[in-house]
């Protein structure tokens, strides 16, 4: 079945408080089996997966924090490394300004009676947005069982 999460999310709420949380996660990120390394930015946590373990399609998942009347709600976001994701994002800004110069250069074309032979441009540059979305979906697919591990580590984590 296709999966049309872009950035698959997770979130929780738990009693502890936040720096509950991040001692655990420090404490956890130290002994666990699992190829997985972090590290507490700002007002988040990043985990990784091992640099001995990765490729290009490995996931990173961001963990925020934010106070809540019964605790803290955790909200993660997974998503390939920052080079990857503004590497995508490069090429969707590209088909989609293909997409939309080339149908309004069809609907001139149409609107002064020429042949509108842009219109072929602007399929290309929607067979350019599919095949990027499938790109998206066959690195997903690959980056499966780091996104498991950390999905389980995140859980482990979190219970009481």
């Amino acid at each position: 079945m296709i999966n049309f999460r872009v950035r698959p999310r997770i979130s929780c709420v738990t009693p502890m408080s936040k720096d509950e949380i991040l001692s655990r996660f420090n404490d956890f990120l130290i002994h666990t089996d699992k190829p997985i390394r972090g590290k507490k930015l700002s007002h988040h946590i990043e985990l990784r997966v091992k640099p001995e373990e990765q490729h290009y399609w490995s996931p990173v998942l961001n963990i925020t924090f934010d106070k809540a009347d019964n605790g803290t709600v955790v909200r993660g976001r997974f998503g390939p490394e920052p080079k990857v994701w503004t590497l995508f994002m490069f090429f969707y800004f590209l088909a989609i300004a293909v997409c939309f110069f080339s149908g309004m250069y069809a609907l001139v074309q149409l609107k002064i009676d020429h042949t509108p032979w842009s219109f072929w441009i602007l399929g290309a540059g929607l067979m350019l947005l599919a095949l990027i979305y499938i790109a998206a979906q066959i690195g997903q697919r690959k980056g499966h069982e780091q996104t498991e591990w950390l999905m389980t580590f995140c859980q482990e984590v979190l219970k009481q």
